[in-house]
């Protein structure tokens, strides 16, 4: 029972250290009335900074162990590979669905604000927090097919945020398409032992959704947001099962 509170602790604060590394940047760099340029780069800064940070001292301390999937940065093609497979799959899902398509992700004044956001400190943190804290919490406990199929989904729970002015109903779809995403990055960062292969594949399929502008996640409009979260779910859900078969059914990789 102390495992599954300190797991569930772990989730928990290092939740809400996501939302706080977000919204505290901002609000202290508004009220020290800093322009909205000097906000964004404190905040991609500070972000990461605290919830890496904060993670790493939660899990020091917690856990006393180092986190299963953490490793030396070695570089490899072959996530870029199935990054891209996997958004060429979303997009072909998105077009046959009539999904609308948005021109640029940009929403601030200076696009590369958001692209260094976007690009690279979000996919970082992401993938510390889910393949890193989350992923090792969980595996302290579970077996590791569990802790795969539970970081998917927590990693999809997180993703309501994106829900934006759609229907509530929605909600459910958008879950299940995000926890194919999900398993998606989870499945490649256990065939490689390693969070920077999931990093790698994460920044790819952030890259190529902001330089091609594809609206495939989330749609505000109610009658199009299925049709977007359709194309995620086939495209990242038939990614991980390649990934799966290529890499972990075999054996070829220890689960």
């Amino acid at each position: 029972m102390r495992k599954y509170a300190k797991a569930l602790i772990m989730i928990i604060v290092v939740m809400i250290q996501m939302i706080v590394g977000q919204i505290a940047p901002l609000a202290v760099a508004d009220h020290l009335n800093f322009s909205e340029n000097a906000a964004v780069i404190t905040m991609t800064i500070v972000y990461p900074i605290i919830v890496i940070g904060g993670g790493w001292l939660l899990n020091h301390f917690l856990f006393h162990q180092e986190l299963p999937l953490v490793a030396k940065w070695h570089f490899k093609w072959w996530p870029i590979i199935y990054a891209i497979l996997a958004d060429g799959l979303v997009y072909l899902f998105s077009l046959l669905a009539q999904t609308g398509f948005h021109s640029s992700v940009t929403t601030m004044s200076n696009w590369w604000l958001q692209f260094a956001m976007t690009v690279i400190s979000a996919p970082l943190v992401e993938e510390y927090v889910f393949r890193g804290y989350v992923f090792g919490a969980l595996d302290s406990i579970f077996n590791r097919s569990t802790t795969i199929w539970l970081t998917a989904f927590i990693f999809g729970l997180i993703h309501l945020s994106s829900l934006g002015k759609a229907a509530w109903y929605n909600a459910l779809f958008l879950v299940v398409a995000y926890t194919a995403m999900g398993m998606f990055f989870t499945l490649i960062a256990v065939a490689n032992r390693s969070i920077w292969a999931s990093f790698t594949a994460h920044v790819v399929n952030n890259l190529l959704i902001y330089v091609v502008g594809i609206w495939a996640a989330v749609s505000s409009s109610r009658s199009m947001m299925w049709r977007s979260l359709t194309g995620t779910l086939l495209g990242m859900g038939i990614a991980a099962y390649v990934v799966y078969r290529n890499f972990l059914s075999n054996s070829k990789v220890k689960i």
